[in-house]
């Protein structure tokens, strides 16, 4: 928290090419930023890779950076397993233009029919997992 009460939150976005990468088991890019909670807007922004092969160590990096949220397109089961055990919250099946998905996420918008990856069941696939 800062000095005026807010909290901080920090949303990892795994993309390719500015867009959602389409699974997250083997992105390597991953855009991070830093909002404030509510209404305050984005405190900061910046690129990392993710050259980690093994499962745990890219769960540990995403510790590591401080992340406490992923947002990612699809992922494997064991995976968002592996994530959520470490205490990161994750919005899986979101496909869009990374700039259009982060703008989504800060309005609260990110469950929108919009940004659900094609072929996903709908807006129960959150509610699901």
């Amino acid at each position: 928290m800062n000095n005026k009460g807010t909290r901080k939150i920090k949303t990892a976005f795994a993309h390719w090419d500015d867009r959602i990468a389409p699974v997250f088991d083997t992105a390597q890019q991953i855009h991070l930023v830093e909002a404030e909670a509510g209404p305050g807007g984005i405190i900061a922004e910046s690129e990392e890779i993710l050259t980690e092969d093994l499962p745990v160590q890219k769960a540990l990096r995403l510790v590591e950076l401080g992340v406490g949220t992923l947002v990612c397109g699809a992922i494997s089961n064991s995976m968002h397993v592996l994530i959520s055990a470490y205490g990161i919250h994750v919005i899986p099946f979101v496909s869009g233009g990374l700039r259009e998905v982060i703008q989504a996420w800060l309005q609260g918008e990110l469950d929108s029919n919009v940004f659900i990856m094609p072929g996903c069941c709908g807006r129960r696939r959150r509610r699901s997992r």
